[in-house]
């Protein structure tokens, strides 16, 4: 069998401001192009298809064209479970015959217990749930995401069929994976990190969360990554999805599968100047730009002229104190005036210089405070 492992669509994701949907859009046209090719068995969806709980028309338009394309038009069944991004009632609406087209949404902790078939394949989903609604559902004193995990794996190893290839579909923190900072907190006030040995019994675990498609490193537990870089901390992070196989002896084989985006979110760093005057290497010039620059204070608006020659630039840092000559930036702070270091500490913050009546008004606090002294 040939499976199909995709997670953290985030639809309807924004960013600084700008939405992704077009970006969205044709990726997943690349990727209903490639599933036509591939001719999978099965797509599994491990959680976080939208970003937020309340998608607006447009997003779910775009998930519903989508899934019409790959479950109606294809005949591919597709598994999916919400994650912490999505609203459980949204997703699991209209599921009880969804079932009939093979799309199967599971969002409710008993869905665990019942796996999905496929010949030799059985899809354990464990959708996102909080420390609390496990406590509930468990009957159980469950202080962590960890201990929720164990009790769970344990309760449903007496079931799993050793005839067939047992897989988990979640949605959750594995220990070591690094995140990025478009990655929501799962819990607060928890640990919510899950040790793989609490995952033994399964062959394969198929998980959503993390958008780092080799933050892992082990032979049967991956997360597929988010499709498109969501923040720029996940700068050069390679998105995509995972095949999944099996070989003649039954041993899991995948492999990473890239889409390419429409644009590539890049940080550039340098002088003010060499920027405005394109003297920096880049991607492309319709890349998202997160722009830390240099040299800048005697600038007014200067997000405003980079978006003239770069439209599609996103953030802004100020970096006056950073140097590539300056070896102890603290000593160059001591030799700047009040004013200035103020001025840099507002720029940095909002991206725009203080107005002449803010600098009027500080620098009269100032005057007093040195006449109070």
């Amino acid at each position: 069998m040939k499976l199909i492992h995709t997670a953290d669509w985030h639809l309807g994701k924004r960013l600084n401001g700008h939405s992704f949907l077009d970006d969205q859009r044709y990726i997943l046209a690349q990727f209903v192009k490639d599933m036509a090719q591939e001719k999978p068995d099965v797509i599994v969806i491990a959680g976080d298809i939208y970003d937020t709980a309340h998608p607006n028309k447009r997003t779910v338009t775009l998930f519903e064209e989508t899934i019409q394309q790959l479950n109606l038009k294809m005949h591919i069944p597709i598994v999916m479970i919400h994650g912490n991004h999505d609203s459980r009632e949204r997703l699991s609406y209209g599921s009880s015959w969804f079932d009939q087209s093979q799309l199967y949404i599971r969002t409710t902790l008993d869905a665990f217990f019942e796996p999905i078939i496929f010949d030799d394949i059985a899809l354990y989903t464990l959708p996102f749930f909080t420390v609390s609604e496990a406590r509930e559902y468990l009957d159980e004193h469950v202080e962590s995401y960890e201990e929720a995990i164990r009790i769970l794996v344990a309760r449903v190893k007496p079931q799993l069929d050793t005839t067939k290839k047992n897989l988990l579909v979640g949605h959750f923190t594995l220990n070591g994976a690094p995140k990025s900072d478009s990655e929501r907190d799962l819990t607060i006030g928890t640990i919510e990190a899950v040790s793989p040995e609490y995952l033994d019994g399964f062959d394969g675990v198929l998980l959503g969360h993390i958008h780092h498609p080799f933050s892992l490193n082990y032979k049967h537990i991956f997360y597929s990554g988010s499709i498109l870089q969501y923040s720029f901390s996940e700068v050069n992070q390679a998105k995509g999805y995972r095949m999944i196989t099996f070989d003649g002896d039954g041993h899991l084989q995948q492999q990473f599968m890239k889409l390419v985006p429409q644009h590539e979110l890049e940080v550039i760093e340098g002088e003010y100047d060499a920027i405005i005057n394109g003297r920096f290497e880049r991607k492309s010039d319709d890349s998202y730009f997160h722009f830390k620059l240099r040299n800048m204070n005697h600038i007014t608006e200067p997000m405003q002229k980079l978006k003239q020659l770069y439209p599609n630039t996103l953030a802004l840092t100020p970096e006056v104190f950073v140097s590539s000559n300056m070896t102890h930036p603290s000593s160059h702070i001591k030799q700047l005036q009040p004013m200035e270091i103020i001025n840099t500490f507002y720029e940095m913050h909002t991206d725009t210089p203080l107005s002449n009546i803010q600098r009027e008004q500080l620098e009269a606090l100032i005057e007093q405070q040195r006449e109070g002294n």
